[in-house]
C-alpha cells in the first residue's frame, strides 16, 4: 500500500498495491466497521470494492465532523465510481468518462430536467450547480429545454470541467473555464466575457429617490410604521424604465398593493422588481428574454402609490437587498493579456468534440 497523502486533515488518497483490501483504506481513515457493513450493503455496486487492483486509487473525504463525505474510487481499466454519503444514505455514481484526444467528456442528454438526466449521467451535484448559475443567465431551464438537447462538459483531470457545452435546438452555448490571478475559476464564452451581466444602478432616467431603503417608515397610505424593501425613484408619467441587466421574465403581473409590476430573473440567484408602472411594454410575456436596457414598461403610479414613481427591488435568493449599496454581480472579462492563449484552447476543445 502506497502511503497516505492527505490534501487537509478530511481527504485521504490512497493506491492500491498487491494484496491490498479497500477496508484498510476506509479504516486508516478512522470511520468504523459499522459504517462500512452498511456501505457494502447498501447498493450491488458495492461489490466492486471487493475486487481491487494494483493501480486503483481511491479518495475518501470526510466533512469537519469526522463523517465520510465521498469516496472517488478510479480503477485503472474501468470508469470512475463516486459515493457519496448524507443523511438519505449512500448514493453510487458510475462515471461515464469518453476518451478523446487528451480530454474526456460526459453528456447529458435531456429527458426529463437538468438535475435529473445529469445525476443519472453521473454528474455531481457541485457540477450541476455550476451549470446552473452559468447557463441560467441565458437559459430559462422550465421553459426553454427539450427533449434530446444535449450539455456536453469536457473534462481534463480536475474536479471541474474545463468547458461545459449546451446544445440545443435553436442554438449552442459554449462556455471555456479561465483560472484568474486569485485562483478563482470562472466560465466565460469565446469572446473572454461571462454570461452574466453587469447591473445598471438604476432602471430609469430618475429626477430623484424619494424614498430608499428603510427597515422603518411610515407609509403614507396605510398610515403605519411598515418597512421600505426598495428604492422609490421619483420621475414624471409614462418615462422608459428598463431593465437593469439582461434577464428571463418571471412574472408581469397586476397586484393589489404593487400595481403594475414585472419581475424578472437574472441567474439562478437574482430577482429585479419593477412596481407602480403606468403600463407594460407591449409584447412583455412571463419566460420571455429581455436584455439590458430594454424598455419593460412606463412610470405610473398604480396599486398603493401617493404620485408618479417607480418602486425598484433587488432580491437575493428571496432576500430584500438595499438597491443603492447591494453590489449585484459584475460581467468579468478574461484578461487581455491572456486572450490569444484562452481562444487557442477554447477552439481546440470545440475540435476535439466536434461542435
Amino acid at each position: 500500500m502506497l502511503p497516505v497523502h492527505a490534501h487537509n486533515q478530511h481527504e485521504f488518497n490512497f493506491e492500491a498495491s498487491r494484496g491490498d483490501a479497500f477496508y484498510k483504506f476506509f479504516f486508516k481513515t478512522g470511520l468504523s466497521g459499522g459504517l462500512l457493513n452498511e456501505l457494502m450493503a447498501a447498493d450491488g455496486l458495492a461489490k466492486r470494492l471487493n475486487n481491487i487492483y494494483p493501480g486503483d486509487k481511491f479518495k475518501i473525504s470526510l466533512d469537519d465532523n469526522h463523517n465520510l463525505k465521498k469516496i472517488i474510487y478510479k480503477p485503472v481499466s474501468a470508469n470512475p465510481m463516486i459515493i457519496t454519503s448524507s443523511k438519505e444514505g449512500f448514493r453510487f455514481l458510475i462515471v461515464n468518462v469518453q476518451p478523446t484526444a487528451g480530454i474526456t467528456h460526459s453528456t447529458v442528454v435531456i429527458t426529463k430536467s437538468l438535475n435529473y438526466d445529469a445525476k443519472k449521467a453521473g454528474i455531481e451535484a457541485e457540477v450541476i450547480k455550476l451549470m446552473v448559475d452559468n447557463f441560467s443567465w441565458e437559459l430559462d431551464f422550465n421553459r426553454d429545454l427539450s427533449k434530446g438537447d444535449k450539455f456536453i462538459l469536457a473534462w481534463n483531470g480536475a474536479d471541474k470541467p474545463i468547458a461545459m457545452i449546451y446544445v440545443g435546438k435553436r442554438k449552442t452555448i459554449p462556455l471555456f473555464s479561465h483560472e484568474g490571478t486569485k485562483g478563482k475559476t470562472n466560465y466565460y464564452q469565446i469572446n473572454g466575457k461571462t454570461l452574466n451581466d453587469s447591473f445598471f444602478f438604476a432602471p430609469l432616467k430618475y429626477d430623484r429617490i424619494s424614498s430608499s431603503f428603510q427597515k422603518r417608515r411610515f407609509h403614507p397610505i396605510q398610515k403605519t410604521w411598515k418597512s421600505h424593501r426598495g428604492t422609490d425613484f421619483a420621475a414624471p408619467q409614462g418615462r422608459p424604465v428598463y431593465a437593469t441587466a439582461k434577464g428571463i421574465i418571471k412574472h408581469v403581473a397586476v397586484l393589489s398593493g404593487y400595481g403594475n409590476v414585472v419581475y424578472i430573473n437574472h441567474g439562478p440567484h437574482l430577482t429585479t422588481v419593477y412596481a407602480h408602472m403606468s403600463r407594460f411594454e407591449k409584447g412583455l410575456r412571463s419566460g420571455h428574454r429581455v436584455s439590458k436596457g430594454q424598455v419593460i414598461g412606463y412610470v405610473g403610479s398604480t396599486g398603493m402609490s401617493t404620485g408618479p414613481h417607480l418602486h425598484y427591488e433587488i432580491r437575493l435568493d428571496g432576500v430584500h437587498k438595499d438597491p443603492e449599496k447591494y453590489n449585484t454581480l459584475k460581467q468579468l472579462t478574461v484578461p487581455q493579456g491572456s486572450m490569444t492563449e484562452f481562444v487557442r484552447h477554447a477552439k481546440e476543445v470545440l475540435a476535439e468534440l466536434n461542435i
